[in-house]
């Protein structure tokens, strides 16, 4: 397997995994306003725009 799809799976898994605690801690609490997702991915990514970023409220 090359190194590309080696690290581009790993990623993959890393995103599924934060999918999996956002959905925990959303179902516990209510769900992250716009604010805090916001303020997670300048934290996260500074001023670079977020991969995977959307529009899309339900993504």
């Amino acid at each position: 397997m090359s190194a590309y799809v080696t690290a581009a799976v790993r990623h993959q898994l890393a995103m599924d995994g934060l999918a999996e605690i956002v959905a925990a801690c959303e179902a516990e609490h209510e769900p992250l306003s716009d604010a805090e997702v916001q303020a997670a991915q300048s934290e996260l990514f500074g001023d670079a725009p977020a991969p995977y970023a959307s529009n899309d409220s339900a993504a």
